[in-house]
């Protein structure tokens, strides 16, 4: 388990001292109240999170499934890197599909050896989105940029 994603995750119920939330009050807690991501980046790791067991979601609410002392959230935790393009399409995906993490990037693998590797593994992920029809434009420029940076 990443400790990391366990502390956000409990960060809500600890907040306020719950161990359910309707899934709307977690992803306003953690994405406009602490600004810690955007609504979809929130909701891919409550996903993501549903899938380890760190959660139980049951219609509108999500369940804490953790043990208190396995999400002990420091004083003063924040999160800490920036996810990198890969990480963030493969959010997106999962955000706007419900797929599971591990589904995606093994259908973003399959992707990119059926171009035979010779397509970036961020570009091919990117690509794999818009083919599901979900709107990568942000994600595109970051590319582009990217790639300049690099010339």
């Amino acid at each position: 388990m990443d400790r990391e994603r366990a502390y956000l995750v409990a960060t809500p119920f600890k907040k306020r001292d719950k161990k359910s939330l309707k899934i709307s009050d977690f992803v306003f807690a953690l994405s406009l109240d602490l600004k810690w991501g955007s609504p979809e980046k929130v909701r891919a790791l409550l996903q993501e999170a549903a899938d380890e067991g760190l959660v139980r979601i049951e219609g509108d609410y999500v369940h804490a499934a953790f043990d208190d002392a396995q999400a002990e959230v420091p004083v003063g935790f924040r999160p800490s890197k920036e996810e990198d393009l890969f990480e963030k399409s493969v959010r997106l995906i999962v955000s706007a599909t419900g797929m599971g993490k591990k589904e995606v990037i093994s259908m973003v693998n399959e992707r990119q050896d059926s171009l035979l590797g010779l397509v970036n593994l961020d570009v091919v992920a990117l690509l794999v989105a818009r083919e599901m029809g979900i709107d990568v434009g942000d994600l595109a420029l970051e590319a582009y940029q990217n790639l300049v940076e690099l010339g």
